[in-house]
């Protein structure tokens, strides 16, 4: 066999030794880079827990809100709430936990006859409370946004004080100067919501939240006869806006 000319075995010995390099290149741009790996929320890969906080609004748009039915109802509440969330995440995609709602302020004012006794001037406040578990899945994890929906379901109360507001005269009273009607019941409902990390712990979070609350159909009364402002069945809807603190487990 005759030996190849100089010049033809030259570039035979090259691509032999290029064609090597050139595969083991490929192979690394095929693997992920330390530079390119996992962030943020995608990089979650151990449980975690989580506590939220947050404030926003709770609306009540067809409720009646009542204390004296014969007079008349207001249609739809508004309030300022505030919320609180702890959760336990096992996985990448699920998450579940507890949570307290709280309605403080609300802006309707149920109208009223004067049939309080004489002497006798008594305001009305009205609050909601909320305690719930909540399961989360969440269809989106990115390196610093993800996104979920969720169920839950729990308690409700609705409560309503009635106190005196005007000088009290001459004669004895006995006890405090107002009184409590607490309507309990049931709540169930779905929401969904976001998550935007800040930092390695922290995150700015949302959550829009429907629900169904179930009263009494038949309100309780206090002793001088006015009414819980709220019974039946009602649809809630609240939105939120807070932070949340993250910790691996």
């Amino acid at each position: 066999m005759k030996a190849l000319p100089p010049a033809i075995a030259t570039i035979v010995a090259a691509c032999a030794v290029a064609l090597p390099a050139r595969a083991q290149n490929t192979s690394n741009l095929s693997e992920p880079s330390p530079d390119h790996a996992l962030r943020g929320f995608a990089a979650l890969d151990r449980p975690v827990g989580m506590a939220e906080g947050g404030v926003g609004v709770l609306t009540l748009p067809a409720a009646e809100v009542c204390v004296e039915r014969s007079t008349g109802c207001n249609e739809g509440d508004v309030s300022f709430a505030v919320e609180a969330w702890q959760l336990y995440r096992p996985r990448l995609r699920w998450a579940f936990g507890a949570g307290l709602l709280l309605g403080l302020i609300p802006t309707a004012t149920p109208p009223r006859q004067d049939q309080e006794p004489p002497g006798v001037e008594r305001d009305h406040t009205r609050s909601y409370m909320t305690v719930e578990g909540m399961a989360r899945y969440y269809p989106y994890v990115g390196e610093r946004l993800e996104l979920w929906i969720g169920l839950a379901g729990g308690l409700v109360i609705v409560s309503d004080r009635f106190t005196v507001s005007g000088d009290l005269d001459e004669r004895a009273f006995a006890g405090p100067r107002g009184v409590t009607i607490r309507t309990e019941g049931g709540s169930i409902g779905a929401a969904l919501g976001f998550a935007y990390e800040l930092s390695r712990r922290w995150a700015f979070v949302g959550n829009l939240r429907y629900s169904e609350w179930f009263l009494p159909e038949e309100p309780a009364t206090d002793p001088l006869g006015t009414e819980a402002s709220l019974a039946g069945r009602n649809a809630v809807f609240s939105l939120a806006l807070g932070v949340a603190y993250r910790v691996d487990l």
